[in-house]
């Protein structure tokens, strides 16, 4: 079975550049585009400085971010084929309702090719705005019962939570064809996975090892027997960060970068994965989403930030290389049960002038997988 490939959607203006590239990756090839749902970027303002990247030339901020809905309607109305996700959104900023009929909206745009991702959030897209960090797996849980429950149903419905309180609720607006938008959970730790078993079409999580990967996708298929369902109608995939490099020297290098290493995959790794390499993680009780505020964060203390996290834990975190070896890290997790992978190019936050060769590489990419 081929691994399909899913290509990221421009996060910034200009807009009409964003549905542009959407129709060219449909035109290369890739099976889907996809957007994140970030108010605040990962990256500090402190370090967003020429002298440690040549981006803050081009780009004020680091947090400049479409709204990616609005986006995905956007480029599924300019496309004929190609899939158009969120990777990934909350239900602590978006109501469980009000979610399902944007999802809804999105895939009659679409015909039926939208697939919402949806995760535990971010304490940095949450706290800053106001609004509370608290239970974030539970929160999930009832809402995706929320929306399924508003998707199924023909008329007024009731529901009595922990979060959310329906009475006499409808949601009027049907499937598209009569078929549920996909719903994929970006899920790591063994209540998210057990979930994603039982009401996911697909998963989505960060990268991770082959041998990590199996073990987590056979807990979701355990998961997935135990409610009833189908274990292959959950869709394996996975959010791979990509450094494009022509050789060895230069991936190395690349991983050393502090742009790099204060990216999501390695931020945002648990104790345990530092422990294997034999470092201590850069936080204390916890993974960098549950209590990083980059706005908050100083020059300084990003740097010391970026300087404990190693770059083994980048080069763990990202597929690297140049195109036949980037290829074949997606054959070793097609092995390990991988069937779609989402290929999120960061060679620019590495090395700028390696930005247009990475592209080239994320077609051939491509091309070799497909053969």
């Amino acid at each position: 079975m081929r691994v399909t490939l899913g290509a990221p959607g421009q996060i910034m203006p200009p807009a009409s550049r964003a549905i542009d590239l959407a129709r060219r990756a449909e035109a290369d090839g890739f099976d889907a585009v996809w957007w994140p749902c970030h108010l605040m970027g990962w990256h500090p303002d402190s370090v967003w400085s020429e002298d440690l990247t040549p981006l803050a030339a081009l780009q004020s901020s680091p947090h400049v971010y479409f709204e990616p809905l609005s986006m995905m309607a956007a480029a599924a109305a300019a496309t004929e084929r190609i899939r158009v996700g969120v990777c990934v959104t909350d239900v602590i900023r978006r109501h469980p309702a009000m979610l399902a009929q944007a999802a809804l909206t999105i895939d009659h745009v679409a015909g039926g090719r939208a697939i919402l991702g949806l995760g535990s959030g971010e304490r940095m897209n949450v706290s800053p705005y106001g609004l509370e960090w608290s239970r974030p797996y539970s929160r999930l849980a009832e809402a995706i019962d929320v929306m399924r429950l508003l998707w199924s149903s023909d008329g007024p419905v009731d529901f009595d939570g922990r979060f959310f309180r329906l009475e006499r609720a409808v949601l009027g607006l049907e499937p598209f064809e009569g078929r549920h938008p996909d719903l994929w959970i970006a899920s790591h730790g063994p209540k998210m996975l057990a979930l994603t078993g039982r009401q996911a079409d697909g998963w989505l999580p960060t990268q991770m090892p082959p041998e990590e990967y199996a073990e987590k996708l056979a807990v979701i298929r355990e998961s997935a027997e135990a409610a009833g369902r189908d274990p292959d109608a959950v869709t394996p995939s996975m959010l791979a960060y990509v450094l494009a490099a022509p050789d060895e020297e230069t991936v190395e290098r690349m991983c050393a970068e502090p742009l790099v290493r204060l990216l999501f995959p390695a931020v945002s790794l648990p104790d345990a994965a530092y422990a294997e390499l034999g470092a201590a993680p850069p936080f204390a009780g916890g993974a960098g989403y549950e209590s990083y505020l980059p706005t908050t964060v100083t020059r300084q203390e990003a740097l010391d930030l970026a300087h404990r996290i190693p770059p083994a834990i980048v080069r763990r975190t990202t597929l690297n290389g140049d195109a036949p070896r980037i290829a074949g890290q997606i054959r070793a997790l097609q092995q390990a049960g991988l069937r779609d992978v989402v290929l999120w190019n960061i060679t620019a936050f590495a090395d700028p002038s390696l930005a247009g060769y990475s592209f080239r590489v994320l077609r051939e990419v491509r091309e070799l997988l497909a053969a």
